[in-house]
Parts: structure tokens; sequence; C-alpha cells
């Protein structure tokens, strides 16, 4: 969980953040950003949508 992409739900606006960085833009408590990570791989509330980014390095291209 090197990079999150925040995604603001109101504008669609996409920014890349590590989580600390994320839990501060977003107003989110990290520990909770991480739980949902944890189980699911992603974090959406009523205003951002955060995704992990990792998930996606261990993808097998062909």
């Amino acid at each position: 969980m090197d990079y999150l992409l925040i995604i603001d739900n109101a504008t669609g606006e996409t920014q890349m953040m590590a989580l600390a960085d994320a839990a501060s833009h977003t107003h989110m408590d990290m520990e909770d950003i991480e739980r949902a990570m944890q189980s699911s791989g992603i974090c959406i509330s009523i205003d951002y949508t955060i995704v992990d980014t990792e998930a996606a390095d261990d993808v097998l291209v062909d």
C-alpha cells in the first residue's frame, strides 16, 4: 500500500498519494483506511473512494 488512488466522489477528480496524505486529505482516520484496504482493497466514504493501487502490481499481463 505505497500509493492510494483518491477519487473525489462529487467531482470525479483523482489523485495519487501515500496513506498519511490520504488520511489528511480525506479527513479519515488512517486505521480505518488501512482496515478497509486489508479486507477489500477499497475504502468508500460519502465524499471519497480510496483504492489500493498495490493490487495492480500483482496482475500478470500476457
